[in-house]
């Protein structure tokens, strides 16, 4: 009886600027519905209501953003026009919370550093950014 061999599956990571565009994609649409959530608030004599509705806006868009990483394949709209999805880099399964939470933390940590977290994926062999690194999580093609 021959033994099966079993092959480790075809893993297709997403690079640099097809992750750019989703990024791009994600953050206009964010931006769009933050403008449209702000419109009750035309005038801005005053601050103080109004920065209190862009910080819970604020947190509504992180948790929408780390929920489609967790319920959606991995994927938020951006991603999904590109054909990439974001997986745990063990098991390239979909990631949890606490894995999205992480990632998004390390979003921040990313742009903090002047951007250069993000341009770590052009010298990474698995084109991973700072955030993936700091999450254990790999950007691939679906």
């Amino acid at each position: 009886m021959k033994q099966q061999e079993q092959h480790a599956p075809t893993v297709e990571y997403a690079g640099f600027i097809v992750r750019w565009v989703a990024f791009t994609v994600d953050n206009a649409l964010f931006a769009l519905v933050t403008i449209v959530l702000l419109f009750p608030f035309p005038n801005f004599e005053d601050a103080l209501p109004v920065g209190i509705y862009r910080t819970v806006i604020t947190v509504l868009i992180v948790a929408a953003t780390i929920a489609m990483w967790v319920r959606y394949d991995g994927a938020t709209p951006g991603k999904k026009l590109m054909n990439i999805k974001v997986v745990d880099a063990d098991t390239l399964q979909g990631i949890d919370v606490k894995t999205g939470m992480k990632r998004y933390v390390g979003y921040i940590m990313s742009s903090v550093m002047l951007l250069i977290g993000f341009v770590m994926v052009l010298f990474s062999e698995k084109h991973q950014a700072f955030h993936d690194k700091f999450a254990n999580t790999l950007v691939v093609y679906t």
